[in-house]
């Protein structure tokens, strides 16, 4: 169903209504429920306090019996003097009636009874606790106790002679029905003692099922009335004995002033919302008639026409709306336009912009398979461009951005392609050229970015189709790959990826771009696995800097979420080496300064690779920075001490350790024994010393149970 706007007015501020009204309400119930609980609660507290006063005053009573009996009347002592359980057990009907008690028991100064009267059959341990301690301690115990489902209380007061504890004489009272009754006459609730939670006694001969002890209130309908009982433990009682009272608190005075105040409040309300449905309904009209020639106009746009202006002939709010109206159909067809003309152009440097510049290399790429003829691509970074805009400005910035666009523009062929590939990128597409060719063009924009006074240099990796990669997205790939080693090898570089170390007939960079693109984990361990299978010597080496390194991890500490990061990250740490030479990866001897420093690109090559997936982020610091020393003097960036991430500082150690026990061609690996001193003695200049000597510590101990087993 479709509303005009003239019913969605009325229905929104109806809505708007009902919904304040609806949290109001609830409110308010809240509310009122919350005084309703605490009024059955404060219920709860005053019937518990009045019961503790009346079991105080009867527990006042029996134990001044107890007491007489105990002191004061002789043939008490004598039955107990007598020792003998049928002349004391015959006695006990007698003290029973001559002390208005229900229940008597006797026992000698070990606590074995020697009579009692037959209710107590049933008395339970804490019972039996009260007289134990009366005849420990010399002296008069109450409680509240309970044989079977017979209720109590219970005065014991021990008997002596000349100074002789001869035992202990407790006279019992039953809460029965009348104290029940009493007690609800004087509360003004229905009432009764429970016992495990079953109710035994309640005033009035009313029977209800009451809740647990201490439990929430529950309401019940007896009758045809409603109530609700409350339970909790009896006061001054054992938590054991599962004693208890219950209270029956008729409900609808509690619940009948809010109960009227909540039908009052909906009466209002709905009054309200009639109210408001009839002058929604005249506000909308006055709204929707002026607007209607707004609408049609606006129809007029979206078939794609532009509508006549409109004749302003109002002074409220809709006669301002109209001449703006009017300005915005005029705006939005210049607008029109300018988009039309540089949907596919940067702004700034009025170059081909990301978008279209993929574009056209899909295209290319295409044509130049069909027609069996190469294409070249080439990648251009300005170095430094971050620092440069931060410092002087990014007006400045924007003029060297021009400035490049235009010399790219002026020195390429016509049938070239720029584009402002990113940020402070560029790229140059060149059909029917070789990686060759686009490196001379860019060899000459070099130049004349240089005589121009540019204050920036640039870096460049190019790349061959199908030569570098039979496939576009590989193309792009080999660009990059060959961007980072010129600017790994100091930047203002131009790099060609038949240049880039390891860039064989094997190395296809689509098949790493397929890697990339599954994004998961296990596709980047097996190239990890492919960078280890390229040299003999270090076959697993991955595999064993991840365990060493998870294991210090793991000794340290650390969380469970950190030793899986650095386990991962000790897997793919070294990925950065499918671009490193087989040449310079397997030579038998030491390495040149010139190769060392082709070595020392992998850790930046291997932060791209990674780089490419999304979930790996969280590892780019370890795989960029495992070959930083905590002096300073390590690379690539020549971090020190603590600002070396904490996951690079384990992967160096680990890293080292498995480097100094593989064998190699030129030497023999190290003992492990002496690879550890060698770790111990380079704490604090090449390792962070904590990190150095707790690896050092584990990996005599595993060496040390390993021997012992």
């Amino acid at each position: 169903m479709r509303f005009n706007l003239s019913a969605k007015i009325t229905l929104l501020i109806a809505t708007l209504l009902m919904g304040l009204g609806l949290v109001m309400l609830a409110t308010f119930g809240s509310l009122s429920g919350r005084q309703i609980d605490r009024t059955i609660e404060a219920d709860g507290v005053t019937a518990a306090k009045q019961i503790s006063l009346y079991l105080s005053e009867r527990a006042t009573d029996v134990s001044r019996s107890v007491h007489f009996a105990a002191v004061g009347e002789t043939r008490v002592r004598m039955l107990v003097f007598s020792e003998d359980p049928p002349t004391i057990q015959a006695e006990i009907p007698w003290l029973t009636k001559e002390f208005s008690v229900d229940a008597v028991q006797i026992v000698n100064q070990d606590g074995i009874t020697m009579g009692q009267s037959p209710e107590l059959a049933n008395l339970t341990g804490s019972a039996k606790a009260i007289v134990s301690s009366a005849l420990q301690d010399n002296a008069q115990r109450m409680a509240v106790v309970r044989s079977g489902s017979r209720i109590f209380l219970v005065s014991c007061a021990p008997l002596s002679n000349h100074g002789y504890l001869k035992g202990a004489i407790a006279f019992f009272q039953r809460l029965g029905q009348s104290d029940a009754d009493l007690l609800s006459r004087e509360s003004g609730y229905g009432l009764g003692f429970t016992v495990g939670g079953r109710l035994v006694v309640s005033s009035g001969k009313v029977r209800f099922t009451p809740p647990s002890a201490n439990g929430a209130p529950r309401q019940m309908t007896i009758k045809g009335s409603r109530y609700v009982a409350i339970a909790q433990k009896l006061p001054d009682t054992d938590a054991t004995e599962q004693i208890g009272f219950a209270i029956l608190r008729p409900i609808d005075a509690i619940v009948a002033p809010y109960e009227e105040a909540r039908t009052a409040f909906v009466t209002v309300l709905l009054v309200a919302l009639v109210v408001s449905l009839i002058g929604g309904v005249a506000f909308g009209r006055g709204i929707v008639r002026p607007i209607e020639s707004l609408v049609a106009a606006a129809r007029v746009i979206q078939h794609g026409d532009w509508p006549e202006a409109f004749e302003v002939d109002r002074q409220d709010e809709i006669g301002i709306l109209q001449p703006s109206f009017n300005d915005m159909i005029v705006a939005s067809k210049k607008a029109q336009e300018r988009l039309l003309a540089m949907i596919d152009l940067d702004p700034l440097t009025e170059l081909s912009n990301h978008r279209s510049f993929k574009e056209r290399l899909a295209q290319e790429a295409r044509r130049a398979e069909a027609t069996n003829s190469p294409m070249a691509l080439a990648l251009i970074d300005l170095d430094g461009f971050e620092a440069f805009n931060e410092s002087e400005g990014h007006l400045v910035g924007d003029q060297v951005l021009r400035q490049v666009a235009e010399t790219i523009h002026s020195e390429i062929p016509d049938f070239g392609i720029a584009a402002r590939y990113g940020g402070d990128q560029f790229g140059l597409l060149l059909s029917g050229a070789t990686a060759d060719g686009i490196a001379e063009v860019m060899a000459r924009i070099r130049v004349r970015l240089k005589e121009a006074g540019c204050p920036v240099t640039v870096s460049v990796g190019c790349s061959e189709f199908p030569k570098s990669s039979a496939k576009e997205d590989g193309v792009v790939l080999a660009a990059e790959l060959a961007l980072a080693r010129a600017k790994q090898l100091g930047k203002d570089h131009i790099c060609a990826f038949d240049a880039v170390p390891g860039a064989d007939q094997n190395a296809d960079p689509f098949q790493l771009y397929q890697y990339l693109e599954n994004g998961s984990f296990a596709t980047i361990q097996a190239l990890a696995a492919a960078v280890d299978a390229k040299d003999a010597y270090t076959n697993g080496h991955s595999e064993r800097v991840a365990q060493y390194s998870s294991s210090l991890s793991a000794e340290l500490g650390d969380s469970a979420e950190m030793v899986d990061r650095i386990f991962r990250c000790g897997t793919l740490h070294d990925v950065g080496k499918i671009g490193v030479p087989d040449a310079v990866l397997k030579k038998p001897g030491r390495l040149d300064p010139d190769e060392q420093l082709v070595m020392e690109t992998h850790p930046v090559l291997g932060e791209l690779i990674a780089g490419k997936v999304p979930q790996l982020a969280d590892l780019l610091p370890g795989v960029r920075h495992h070959h930083e020393r905590w002096d300073g003097k390590g690379y690539p960036d020549q971090l020190a001490g603590e600002a070396i991430p904490y996951i690079a500082r384990v992967l160096a150690v680990a890293d080292t350790y498995d480097a100094m026990t593989s064998d190699r061609p030129y030497r023999k690996g190290l003992a492990q024994e002496i690879a550890l001193s060698e770790i111990e003695k380079n704490a604090g200049t090449q390792f962070d010393p904590r990190l150095a000597l707790a690896f050092v510590n584990l990996m005599r101990r595993q060496n040390q149970s390993t021997e012992a087993a």
